[in-house]
């Protein structure tokens, strides 16, 4: 059955998109469209870079794969959200079950790093939002957003568990400055959505929702499981997203940022006739909050965050007529990160010690009996530190030691975290650096509890090395990195399944070797264009061999056209050679099909505070899988938004 939309888009309407996107690609109108935000933002390739350090060093200065997406970047390529932005980032992919990153319950949507799962640590704004080694960055309105910084490669040194392959830091923008309001409305033919927000004072107050369209089937036709047992079909029934955001300059050092979001979404599923057995609805609220003081004449700088999570679902049998409880996950987690940081030497080197404390709670509201209470709860202190030492002007070397207590109700251990980088000024354009690091990732605490006879002490934390070295040649129009990196990660998590309970268990090994360039060109005030490429082998042994487990190759690519009241941004994403599908596809077992994504962008400012935008997405109407269990991607869709700013 063919996947249908709110409004079906007929032939003539790409025919006329095509036509209104050729004209504006070639025959642009003739001062760069801009908002007045984005006239402040002062761009430049060799940016500013706190994440991989921890302290604020030029991207050409940091030993590290690096790459940052600044608001400027998101309003010129028309990203959906925070997570469809990392998905045409070079090293990353997506595990996603609906269109950019959608979640139904703990079927989460998450971003990979160089091919591991569960392995990446998000912040926003330096606290951790990570949940039972899930990470999110949903709730950050992209209006908000001032960069993104992305960094690949180890980071447990410095982060702790899950920085096991890399860091996403979500930046938001401070508050300040003149009284600005705005409002903006979307409509579309698979989504709708609003949004006000108001800066007054020393706060800013970000207000969303979203109407989220109806698609008949969001997983690939003719699948059978690997003995050709039948595979009932996903769809998607409308729902709504809400979304709070809001932040306040408390003092010139204290800063307090709040994030809200509600999702309610509806997923049945089909029987090979088209009528439905099952719907689960689902509803995901979370809260993040984290407080921020920052002393920078002192150099110290300490974080507090809460981070809450609640996602229910139940289950709709539509034989029997019964609603009944599918899942019932109620979670939060605490952190409290402290950090000093000395220059010394003249400031040619610099000293990071830091502490941190955390606790994590997990609590299955459906087995509140006594007898089957779930509750979990673990409890962790790190102490870190890193000094880089300036051997001469051209040359630096960093060592940082992390040493990682850890107590729950299964175990209690201690890890030690050592991590070695170098950098090497070849002329004042060019570094050149190395980067070797070992991570850990404990397992989600409510995993313990799903191994068939409760051996709460059978799962092991996975752990391991990065190893990776890169060029960066960086100047004011051009910028060129490259990467090669080896990941040889033991006891890896895996999901196993029996008598229909999901559980973890540590089974074989995970490595890839790869390699990462980028390119990014500005050629004019008018033209801007990226490219990217990656070509990486993910493996791992779980049935006792080595097996792919991801996609090997991976390029991007993005061009950019603004002049006067016009800007026109095409980009691309293509993942190829992937890993073997969960199911047979028509009746045989086969690779996943390659990912072809191309979305455009086209705005038009006729005025200083008004902005029409169209965004067309999947224009060559791939039916694209998102995983390896065939979810798909939305067929071509389109919205247009308008933006009023006062």
């Amino acid at each position: 059955m063919k996947k249908k939309c709110l409004v079906k888009p007929v032939l003539w309407k790409k025919v006329m998109l095509a036509l209104l996107l050729a004209n504006s690609v070639f025959f642009p109108a003739g001062t760069a469209l801009a908002d007045a935000e984005e006239e402040a933002d002062n761009f430049t390739l060799d940016s500013v870079v706190v994440t991989a350090q921890r302290s604020e060093t030029k991207d050409l200065r940091t030993p590290a794969a690096v790459t940052v997406i600044t608001a400027k970047d998101l309003a010129e390529t028309g990203a959906v959200n925070v997570f469809d932005a990392l998905e045409h980032t070079i090293g990353f992919n997506s595990m996603s079950y609906g269109p950019a990153g959608m979640e139904y319950g703990m079927s989460a949507g998450r971003t990979l790093v160089r091919g591991l799962d569960k392995g990446t640590l998000v912040l926003v704004n330096g606290a951790p939002v990570n949940l039972l080694n899930y990470n999110s960055s949903t709730g950050i309105p992209l209006a908000a957003v001032e960069r993104i910084e992305v960094i690949r490669g180890a980071g447990a040194t410095l982060y702790g568990s899950e920085a096991l392959a890399g860091v996403v830091n979500i930046i938001t923008k401070k508050p300040g400055g003149a009284q600005q309001n705005t409002v903006s409305i979307t409509d579309g033919n698979y989504s709708k959505s609003w949004s006000v927000s108001s800066q007054f004072g020393d706060s800013a107050i970000y207000l969303n929702r979203d109407y989220v369209g109806d698609v008949d089937r969001t997983s690939r036709a003719n699948i059978t499981t690997k003995s050709n047992g039948t595979v009932q079909p996903w769809g998607l029934d409308k729902g709504t997203k809400d979304s709070v955001y809001f932040t306040t300059q408390l003092s010139d050092k204290l800063n307090l940022n709040w994030s809200y979001t509600d999702l309610e979404s509806n997923r049945p599923r089909y029987n090979v006739n088209g009528s439905r057995p099952l719907l689960y609805r689902y509803n995901d609220t979370r809260n993040n909050i984290n407080l921020i003081y920052d002393d920078k004449e002192d150099n110290f700088k300490s974080v507090l965050s809460f981070n809450k999570r609640r996602a229910f679902a139940d289950k709709y049998t539509y034989a029997s007529k019964i609603w009944s409880v599918s899942e019932r996950y109620d979670m939060y987690g605490i952190n409290w990160d402290n950090q000093k940081t000395w220059n010394l030497r003249n400031d040619l080197d610099t000293l990071i010690a830091g502490v941190t404390l955390a606790n994590e709670h997990y609590h299955d509201p459906s087995t509140d009996h006594a007898a089957v209470r779930k509750n979990a709860l673990r409890n962790s202190l790190a102490v870190y530190g890193a000094y880089t030492y300036a051997v001469n002007p051209d040359f630096s070397a960093t060592l940082g030691l992390r040493e990682h207590f850890i107590d729950d109700y299964a175990k209690s251990i201690s890890t030690f975290l050592p991590q070695f980088q170098t950098l090497y000024k070849i002329n004042n354009n060019t570094s050149w650096y190395t980067n070797v690091g070992k991570s850990f990732q404990m397992p989600a605490i409510n995993q313990y509890f799903s191994q068939p006879g409760g051996d709460f002490s059978r799962l092991k934390p996975q752990q391991g090395w990065n190893y990776e070295t890169g060029l960066k040649i960086i100047d004011q129009n051009q910028s060129v990195k490259l990467a090669v990196y080896h990941m040889d990660i033991k006891d890896q998590f895996i999901w196993k399944e029996d008598n229909d309970r999901e559980y973890m268990i540590n089974t074989g090994d995970f490595r890839n070797t790869g390699v990462e360039l980028e390119y990014v060109r500005l050629v004019n005030d008018n033209w801007k264009y990226n490219i990217g490429f990656s070509y990486s082998n993910p493996e791992n042994n779980e049935s006792g061999s080595w097996t792919q487990c991801n996609s090997r190759v991976q390029t991007t690519a993005g061009v950019t056209y603004n002049k006067d009241k016009w800007l026109t941004n095409l980009n691309f994403v293509f993942f190829g050679d992937r890993e073997e599908s969960y199911y047979k596809i028509n009746g045989a077992i086969s690779d996943i099909p390659d990912r072809i994504q191309l979305n455009a962008l086209i705005k038009y400012q006729p005025e200083r505070n008004q902005t029409v935008a169209l965004n067309l997405y999947n224009i060559l109407d791939r039916d694209n899988s998102l995983n390896k269990y065939e979810n798909l991607d939305l067929p071509f869709n389109w919205t247009l938004s308008y933006k009023y700013t006062f």
